[in-house]
């Protein structure tokens, strides 16, 4: 091709052909794009980095931890203004004495008195003026106060003589072999407690011959109790007796051979 021959560039003009005699001059493209891809990304992160401040200098004043109370930031404005044209709605009767009387000022008035009260009119001789008589009061009639009734002394109320108890007859005692049995515990002292409350409330039955027999019984599995006798009986009649006192009085009894 001839020199003067042209080709189309890149941005629109013409570059001349080389030709076959040219020199070539080396190209790396790492030279012509690694400096402008540097640039590129320095200045995507110094962007990042601004646009992080802004937001960052933004909402820090409204963000806290947990534990840490909330802070309202104060408005910087006045809390009342005065309005420069106040407007509004008009009171009525605030020209009124009474309030400088309240203030402590002086008001002059003229102060004008109602007129007095009215005076009876006379009437004329001549009127016929009726006149109802007055009306008959009847006297009022007392009635007499009822007289007391007066209740006849209570009789005195005379108490019947108390039935004469005849003492028990005496249970005959003696050295028998019948005894009238009135417990059996698990120890030899309950049963001597047991006999000291029955000689007492069965004082007039238990003679001064009677005595406290007590006995001591294994029963094998049942374990050992002790039997509280009332011994010193004459016979099987005397036990029967005295047996047939205890249960009238509520004490459970049984006549028992030794």
């Amino acid at each position: 091709m001839a020199q003067n021959e042209h080709n189309t560039s890149n941005d629109g003009g013409f570059s001349p052909i080389l030709g076959e005699s040219d020199p070539l001059i080396p190209f790396d493209v790492r030279d012509q794009n690694g400096r402008r891809g540097m640039f590129i990304l320095i200045g995507a992160i110094v962007a990042l980095l601004a646009i992080a401040t802004i937001i960052f200098v933004t909402y820090q004043p409204g963000t806290r931890d947990r534990g840490e109370p909330p802070r309202i930031k104060a408005d910087n404005q006045p809390f009342k203004v005065e309005p420069a044209d106040p407007g509004g709605v008009q009171t009525p009767d605030q020209d009124k004495s009474v309030y400088d009387v309240m203030t402590g000022k002086t008001v002059d008035e003229t102060v004008v008195t109602a007129p007095g009260s009215e005076e009876p009119m006379e009437m004329p001789k001549s009127a016929n003026i009726q006149v109802d008589p007055p009306k008959a009061v009847l006297p009022k009639v007392s009635t007499p106060a009822p007289k007391p009734v007066t209740q006849p002394a209570p009789k005195p109320v005379v108490s019947a003589p108390k039935p004469v108890v005849a003492a028990p007859a005496p249970i005959a005692t003696g050295s028998g072999d019948y005894v009238v049995q009135v417990a059996s515990v698990r120890s030899y002292g309950a049963a001597t407690d047991i006999w000291n409350g029955i000689s007492q409330k069965f004082s007039a039955e238990l003679s001064s011959g009677l005595y406290s027999d007590i006995a001591q019984v294994d029963l094998g599995d049942k374990g050992v109790f002790f039997r509280l006798r009332v011994a010193g009986l004459a016979d099987k009649t005397a036990a029967q007796q005295l047996c047939a006192r205890f249960k009238a009085r509520g004490q459970a009894c049984l006549v028992a051979k030794r």
